[in-house]
């Protein structure tokens, strides 16, 4: 006890000296530990990041010019100007695969399918449809449909609802020089729903009348996206002259009323099949989400699982549940639209035949997704309500002969996935570069992953800066009052060992005062550290804000706000939240920083008393004289 009393009065009696040891070892602790605590949070989030932030690129082939197309519209008797693209040769999603690209998923031009609907409900019973029907009819005298005649309905081959009125009114509405009809003649004709002409005087009363629609025509594709050749040519109207239907161009009609009975009034069940559904923007962006059961698992899509995901309204409309079967009837591929923007495709093959069932199995419905409010601005990136998505490789059998329509490169349809970062996109930039393809057009969607992973470089950087600098201060620190309290108390060791102190007394004496203040300056710098990593990092995440719809969905806010107050802010604030940082900084990362100060410190204390106390008093006493 004597040696440790000597011990601490030794330091009252350099108050200066020991209040500086304190303040400077406690400064270098806190640096230290700041800069440990930074290191450590700054990978966690960089890992955190990796698994939340998925990075993807959609591709679109550009036009080659933008021309003026002119139609005519008979209730204004001139002409609408429209602006539309002109595209050159499609080109092939094949032009994505290039050495040292590094894809994790895709590239895919992704294809959605018609599926029959069989007896599954596509609409709500109250729903209407346009009335679309294939008839013969004649009209009432000889005419040109330039504005409503009216006709006088024979026969009719196919109609959404019963035709029962007649005559019907038709008007050839958007050409401006539409053939003659002649009484004594029977026409088939296609036509649908149509501007009424007098809408504007009478609104709802207004007189009903149908226009012409597309025939018989075809765009079916080979496999390598070619148009295959065909002699169909949608006219809406032909003559029905004796043997007319054992014609080839009869028959062809008759198959477009057998494509419209498939599909029962128009309509039918669209499956996108994926490799990954991030690549699908309304998912990727959280506008669609897996709200019961869960998602495709990556064995899914590797094996090709028969399973599926369907629309909550479709699931409501059918009585269908996580775990039930849903039966797939594909049809053909649509490689050039997505079902929310609408196919152009010719509903018969290149032959004027009908498309058959290439693939028909049971899928598992594994989970039901919810669609939330807003779009893209596109239709294109709108999901169907009744949409279908399934792995790519369940489908095992071959499309090619049943591919409908195949079309440029668009957003909603041609998508991959790179690792995430700013090196992976320019990586990648450079690379596509050198392909030197024009007129395809790359965007990437990284949510904000760039300027968060700058930051958190930023932060490693200031980290090593801290560590280093506080790493060679405490050196410099310990060492050097080290000096002061040890290797400069050799008098005072020989003194105390002349009156009979022992070497272990004598080490007690020279130890004590310097573990206490290195103890306290280490607590309390490794405490300063802690809580200035702390606010460093609070700040950072406080600065930066990211949209949390380019997430994997795994994201778990760290700010101390309710479900509902963070709800309220992404839907005023367009998905825009408060950064998902991990911001809480660890006790045991300031533990190991402090606690290597002050083995360090406790070391070269024991070295130096090592030093004291291995040579005899007098020898001492006669150095210190000198």
């Amino acid at each position: 006890m004597a040696a440790i009393r000597n011990s601490l009065t030794r330091l009252a009696c350099t108050p200066v000296k020991t209040a500086l040891f304190f303040l400077l070892l406690s400064f270098t602790v806190a640096l230290v530990c700041a800069g440990g605590n930074l290191w450590k949070l700054s990978g966690d989030n960089l890992r955190r990041f990796e698994e939340i932030f998925t990075t993807i690129g959609t591709v679109e082939q550009t036009p080659e010019r933008m021309e003026q197309a002119a139609v005519w519209y008979a209730d204004r008797k001139d002409y609408r100007y429209f602006s539309r693209a002109v595209y050159g040769e499609t080109i092939s999603s094949d032009v994505l695969d290039f050495a040292g690209a590094g894809y994790l998923s895709g590239p895919e031009q992704r294809a959605y399918y018609e599926a029959l609907p069989l007896d599954y409900k596509l609409k709500e019973d109250e729903e209407g449809f346009s009335q679309y029907i294939i008839m013969e009819a004649s009209p009432l005298v000889d005419c040109v449909p330039a504005g409503p005649v009216k006709m006088d309905v024979k026969r009719v081959l196919y109609s959404v609802y019963p035709v029962n009125f007649n005559p019907v009114n038709l008007c050839d509405h958007n050409n401006e020089h539409p053939q003659k009809l002649y009484a004594d003649k029977t026409y088939l004709m296609a036509v649908a729903d149509g501007w009424a002409h007098d809408f504007k005087e009478k609104g709802p009363q207004a007189t009903f009348e149908y226009a012409p629609i597309e025939g018989p025509y075809s765009t079916q594709a080979d496999a390598d996206g070619n148009r295959l050749p065909t002699e169909l040519t949608g006219n809406w109207i032909v003559e029905v002259t004796p043997g007319f239907y054992d014609t080839k161009e009869g028959q062809d009609w008759l198959n477009l009323c057998e494509e419209h009975l498939q599909r029962k009034i128009h309509l039918s069940l669209p499956v996108t099949a994926t490799q990954n559904l991030n690549l699908i923007m309304a998912f990727y962006t959280k506008q669609a989400y897996v709200a019961q059961g869960e998602t495709f698992s990556q064995e899914d899509y590797r094996q090709g699982n028969k399973v599926c995901l369907v629309s909550d309204r479709f699931a409501v409309r059918n009585g269908l549940k996580v775990g039930d079967s849903l039966h797939l009837a594909l049809r053909y591929a649509n490689y050039a639209a997505s079902p929310g923007r609408g196919g152009a495709e010719g509903y018969l093959k290149a032959d004027g035949g009908v498309y058959e069932v290439f693939e028909e199995s049971d899928y598992t419905i594994k989970g039901i997704y919810e669609v939330g409010v807003g779009t893209d601005g596109d239709w294109g990136y709108v999901l169907d309500r009744n949409e279908v998505f399934i792995p790519a490789a369940s489908i095992k059998n071959s499309n090619a002969d049943n591919i409908a329509l195949h079309g440029p490169m668009k957003g909603y349809t041609t998508s991959f996935q790179i690792p995430n970062g700013s090196e992976s996109m320019e990586n990648y930039r450079k690379l596509w570069e050198a392909q030197g393809v024009d007129h395809v057009e790359i965007t990437f969607y990284d949510g904000g992953y760039s300027r968060l992973e700058g930051g958190l470089k930023n932060m490693r950087t200031m980290s090593a800066v801290l560590l280093t600098s506080g790493m060679v201060s405490a050196v410099c620190i310990v060492v050097f009052f080290c000096h002061l309290f040890i290797t400069r108390q050799r008098r005072q060791t020989a003194i105390e060992r002349g009156l009979g102190m022992t070497k272990r007394q004598c080490a007690c004496s020279l130890l004590t005062g310097i573990l206490v203040v290195a103890l306290a300056g280490s607590i309390a710098g490794s405490l300063a550290g802690q809580f200035f990593a702390g606010r460093a990092v609070l700040q950072m995440a406080t600065a930066e804000t990211f949209d949390t719809r380019f997430s994997n969905g795994e994201v778990q806010f760290n700010m101390e706000k309710s479900e509902e107050e963070m709800a309220d802010e992404g839907a005023h604030g367009n998905g825009i939240a408060k950064s998902v940082y991990l911001t809480q900084t660890h006790w045991q990362t300031s533990a190991v920083c402090g606690g290597l100060v002050f083995l360090f410190t406790m070391g070269m204390a024991f070295v130096g008393i090592h030093r004291n106390l291995r040579e005899e008093p007098l020898a001492l006493l006669s150095e210190c004289e000198k």
